[in-house]
């Protein structure tokens, strides 16, 4: 388990559950999963869902 996932889990834990389930059924990855859910459920906090540039986009967009 990488670092963000650890904190993902231990700062949002029901997010974290949504998002582990949300993976196992759709074949998404987990980060992808967990954005989609946090952005869904806290639209306000979208802005920080971007990615740097020259990482991968987990947002879907």
């Amino acid at each position: 388990m990488d670092q963000l996932t650890r904190r993902r889990w231990i700062f949002s834990p029901i997010t974290s559950w949504q998002a582990r389930r949300l993976s196992r059924m759709t074949g998404i990855d987990h980060g992808t999963a967990w954005i989609k859910l946090r952005t869904t459920t806290h639209p306000e906090e979208a802005v920080y869902a971007r990615r740097l540039p020259g990482e991968q986009n987990a947002s879907g967009r």
